[in-house]
């Protein structure tokens, strides 16, 4: 195995930030718009509406959802029941706070005055949201059919058996291709005024549900929980970028011993290696470093790819092409679909 150059690979960690991941496609279904006043009339008739499923489980609710406005409206606690949210109703300050990830959507009463703000509507003592506008704030996607409007998390269908069912290769490739989501605020990024486009990913070896990424000087760690791909980790491994960077400063000496700094969740066991693939440089003119970490803190190059190829051993072309190590097998639990 060839030696990764120690000062190169820190230099380049320092300074990398993900490429943009490519969002779920969104597909909307449009209902026909009513008039406020028109309220008890469209609750008489939302028996004909379409059935909401909320993960692939119609929602609970003895009460039908209406159209107010040309919006769907749904009873507030099925769906928070439904999604894994928790909510408050301050009745005097006419407030709705609705919690799942670190920041709470805000809802307030249905007002003439401001029609850009999400509203909640109250009839017949029932608390009432706007299905659409509350789904995708919390990270969801909406399908509409004949029968039915769906509420998907980003991992659900055919990349959903990918992420769980499939090899390393398959499932590696599609998690790193969904957006992510936060469980405590992200720690604000810093980057080089520079045109350089880079991007890190570390697998512990065996797995495919989670992975370390570096975003500017911030590396999050990212794992599969509840449909979603969650931020659970993060710590500053490197200088702001406002700053010189000097060699002294060593972003991944920090992290493998704990040391990163502003560190929010848990800090994650390193009990195996970690598998690497990180591409730096300008257009076509970049350079991929495939690699592996081991749990002693050492780092071995086991094959680069791009402008300049160096010299690859034997089982690099495998490892460049398949982001897997020759000998790795997939380790992690892989739950049943349901």
């Amino acid at each position: 195995m060839m030696k990764l150059n120690r000062g190169r690979f820190q230099r380049l960690l320092a300074t990398l930030f993900t490429l943009p991941i490519l969002l779920t496609t969104l597909q909307q279904g449009v209902v026909a718009a009513a008039g406020h006043e028109a309220a008890a009339i469209q609750s008489n008739q939302s028996t004909q509406l379409t059935n909401v499923v909320v993960s692939g489980q119609p929602l609970n609710s003895k009460t039908k959802p209406i159209l107010i406005n040309g919006k769907l409206m749904v009873p507030l606690k099925p769906f928070a029941d439904a999604v894994g949210a928790t909510y408050q109703w301050d009745v005097k300050k006419k407030l709705v706070m609705l919690k799942k990830w670190a920041e709470p959507v805000q809802l307030k009463e249905r007002s003439r005055k401001d029609q850009q703000q999400l509203t909640y509507e109250v009839l017949d003592k029932e608390l009432y949201i706007p299905l659409r506008d509350v789904s995708l704030e919390l990270g969801y996607t909406l399908e509409k059919t004949n029968t039915q409007i769906r509420v998907q998390p980003p991992i659900y269908g055919e990349i959903k058996e990918q992420i769980y069912e499939g090899d390393l290769v398959t499932a590696r490739e599609a998690l790193i291709r969904l957006d992510r989501r936060s469980v405590h605020p992200f720690i604000e990024a810093h980057f080089p005024n520079t045109e350089l486009l880079s991007s890190v990913y570390m697998f512990p070896q065996g797995e495919a549900l989670r992975y370390f990424t570096v975003n500017g000087d911030v590396l999050s760690l990212i794992e599969v929980k509840d449909g979603f791909p969650i931020v659970t980790y993060q710590g500053y491994v490197g200088p702001p970028f406002d700053k010189q960077f000097t060699m002294e400063y060593d972003p991944l000496e920090l992290f493998l011993n704990n040391k990163a700094k502003n560190q929010w969740g848990t800090y994650p066991k390193l009990n195996k290696p970690l598998i690497y693939e990180f591409t730096t440089g300008w257009g076509d003119s970049s350079t991929t470093f495939y690699g592996r970490i081991t749990t002693d803190h050492k780092e071995e190059l086991l094959g680069t790819a791009g402008d300049p190829v160096t010299g690859l051993p034997a089982n690099a072309k495998q490892i460049m092409k398949t982001f897997k190590l020759p000998w790795e097998s997939r380790t992690d639990a892989q739950q049943v679909l349901e």
